[in-house]
């Protein structure tokens, strides 16, 4: 027997044990009457009350029979007992048919009745459908049965003699209608998830509504019926006046019935509009909690990052501040060479420190190119070969020849070489480095994002893994491994910026970077790309520094609003012999260039205060006028941004901060005419 106690009906009830105990009621009563009443001729038990029909024992048997075979039937036994059970109440039906199984001694006046005929053949039938496994039909057949034995019911509650002379219920016993009212409640029960027995029994708010409005359209009803055949017994009333009065009482309890389930529906709906308000609220409060936590968490990475960031700076500027005052004092021009070469290279430091930290936020200058991972790769190798200690061995393996991508190559060698520095670091005692190239689907990967996962849109990706055989790391350091100034290496040994760079880098070429580890298993560190069908270009070497050109001194007009860093750029460019104008902001420039000489070159800052913006101006100049060369320069504006500009596009750009050599060599070129060479540079 199933468990359904969960799912019909209220909570302590269960439909199929309630099925079981109707069943086994009726067949242990019709054994009774059997038994008792007709073998040892008791008669109450056979007719209830002196006057009353008697059950025969045809019926009790068809009820016995059709007991058991509804227990079996509850019990999931085999389906072949009720198939019997239904041929043996057809049996019986016709056996009484033909001649009474009542006691000529016994017999009188009793005899079984049309309407029990009618229910026994409805019960054989019933078990007949369901041991054929036909349950809907069998549904309509019992709830038939149910009408046709509730009548004779209410006509006993009423005491209506003239239903006895109703051809169809002469004769039938209280205990029969009573007996056969169960057997077919039982046989529902069966099974409670078919038909109206579902409804009144599902766990849903129709069906619980449904329990509480049934009882009072059953008992109202007869209660009322019951105090107007009082009424009229005792000749308060006449026929007519009665019928009017059940009339006007049955559209009342209807009305009354009606009211009272829209009032439960009303309920319903309202606890169903308060529990849905009160889970968005629960909702909403949760998701803000979890909202505040990442921000916490945000800003516990940007604190990190601040402070890590803070310090470097502080030390830099500290020792950049410390030779330029030990210069000021110190008159020996070698100990000056010295604090000078100790402040630019503090500079330089400093410069490298900002580079990083723009390729960690996606904010480094980049140009994109066609390239071949593997000859890329390669040159990484080639470079990294210088550093690696003998003890180390370097292999690697691509899937596919000409897998190609559109990245910074020289930031892929750079990028490269980092792991690989990491791999080495990771291997004191000697060890494998295992380069592996392929190209991939990937779909829901994630990566390491700036504070916890992101995932990469699905699609192809080039992707290089770089695998060492080190102790490896533990999980929750290979989630801050990419951070920036996280490091475990010792003090001196290590920025903490190597790994933050190259996921800055990976970001900001649309892949992503992901770092696998575990103690004593190695660190397998993933680069992924989106892979492109493009013709690669060729190798490129790595950057040299670039050269003083030759230039002919020209007019240069610097756009900045730091001034400051104007005067610098200005003494610079004029100890190479250019004729230099500043201007703080836009504006200023336009009419400087308006009131002239005209300038060869302009050079100016992309982001500045004030509405026209550097991409705006030289939009302007351009348009105004055409012969002069146009170059920006920016602290963060990375080369996918400047793409993005469409007065931008095409112009030359410098990213601060700016050594010497490269400002005097760019403005240099572009000062300098086609096909001629210019005189030199001063002062450099």
């Amino acid at each position: 027997m199933h468990d359904t106690s969960a799912s019909y009906g209220l909570d302590t009830i269960d439909p199929p044990r309630l099925g079981l105990g109707l069943a086994v009621s009726v067949a242990l009563g019709a054994a009774i009457v059997l038994v008792f009443g007709w073998g040892l001729d008791i008669d109450w038990l056979r007719r209830v009350a002196p006057g009353l029909p008697a059950m025969v024992p045809a019926t009790a048997l068809t009820l016995l029979v059709g007991g058991a075979g509804t227990v079996v039937l509850l019990r999931n036994g085999p389906r072949w007992v009720p198939f019997l059970c239904a041929a043996a109440i057809f049996v019986i039906i016709s056996l009484e048919q033909v001649t009474s199984l009542t006691p000529a001694e016994l017999r009188g006046t009793d005899a079984m009745s049309m309407a029990s005929v009618l229910c026994a053949a409805l019960l054989g039938l019933s078990l007949l459908l369901r041991s054929l496994r036909l349950g809907t039909a069998s549904i309509l057949v019992d709830t038939t049965g149910l009408v046709v034995a509730s009548i004779p019911l209410v006509g006993y509650v009423f005491g209506a003699q003239t239903l006895f002379y109703n051809p169809l219920y002469t004769l039938m016993a209280l205990h029969t209608a009573l007996a056969h009212v169960a057997i077919f409640l039982a046989l529902l029960l069966t099974d409670p998830r078919r038909g109206w027995i579902e409804v009144l029994l599902s766990q849903e708010p129709g069906s619980r509504m449904a329990r509480r409005v049934l009882p009072v359209t059953i008992v109202v009803p007869l209660l009322l019926a019951l105090i107007v055949a009082e009424a009229v017994e005792r000749e308060f009333m006449t026929i007519e006046f009665r019928l009017a009065v059940l009339t006007f009482l049955v559209i009342a309890s209807t009305v009354t019935a009606v009211i009272g389930f829209a009032h439960l529906t009303n309920l319903a709906e309202r606890r169903s509009t308060e529990a849905e308000a009160a889970y968005l609220r629960s909702e909403m409060h949760r998701q803000q909690t979890e909202l505040a936590a990442a921000r916490s968490e945000k800003v516990a990475a940007l604190g990190k990052l601040v402070g890590g960031v803070a310090h470097d700076f502080n030390n830099t500027l500290n020792v950049i501040l410390g030779n330029l005052e030990l210069l000021d004092e110190d008159s020996n021009r070698t100990n000056q060479r010295t604090y000078l070469s100790e402040a630019i290279a503090a500079s330089n430091r400093a410069a490298q420190l900002t580079r990083q930290l723009l390729a960690y936020g996606r904010k480094s200058q980049l140009s994109p190119k066609p390239i071949d991972l593997e000859s890329e790769v390669d040159g990484a190798i080639a470079m990294f070969r210088r550093v690696c200690p003998a003890n180390i061995s370097i292999t690697r393996q691509f899937d596919e020849t000409g897998l190609t991508l559109r990245v910074d190559p020289a930031a892929l060698q750079q990028a490269v070489l980092n792991v690989l520095i990491n791999a080495r670091d990771a291997l004191p005692e000697g060890g494998e480095i295992h380069l592996t190239g392929r190209r991939e689907h990937l779909s829901g990967a994630t990566v390491n994002g700036f504070h916890g996962a992101e995932t990469l849109p699905d699609g192809t990706y080039a992707t290089l893994a770089i695998e060492d055989t080190g102790e490896g790391m533990t999980p929750e350091i290979a989630e801050q491994a990419a951070e920036p100034f996280f490091t475990t290496k010792k003090v001196g040994e290590g920025t903490g910026l190597g790994l933050s760079t190259v996921a800055g880098f990976c970001r900001q070429s649309d892949g992503g970077l992901r770092i696998d580890a575990a103690p004593g298993s190695g660190t397998l560190v993933t680069m992924a790309f989106p892979a492109t069908s493009g013709r690669a270009a060729g190798v490129t070497p790595a950057r040299d520094e670039p050269k003083d050109a030759a230039a002919a001194p020209g007019g240069v007009l610097i756009v900045d609003d730091d001034e400051a860093l104007t005067r610098v750029m200005k003494a610079q460019l004029e100890r190479s012999g250019h004729d230099v104008r500043t201007a703080h902001d836009a504006t200023q420039a336009l009419a400087t260039l308006d009131a002239g000489p005209l300038p060869e070159v302009v050079l100016t800052d992309i982001v500045m205060p004030g509405e026209m913006q550097g991409h705006h101006l030289a939009d302007r100049i351009r348009q105004r006028y055409p012969g002069i060369e146009v170059i920006l320069m920016s602290g963060y504006a990375s080369e996918a941004q400047r793409e993005a500009i469409e007065a931008a596009a095409g112009l030359p750009f410098l990213q601060k901060p700016i050594d010497v050599r490269t400002l005097r060599t760019i403005v240099g070129r572009a000062t300098t005419p086609p096909g001629e060479t210019g005189t030199g540079t001063p002062g450099a």
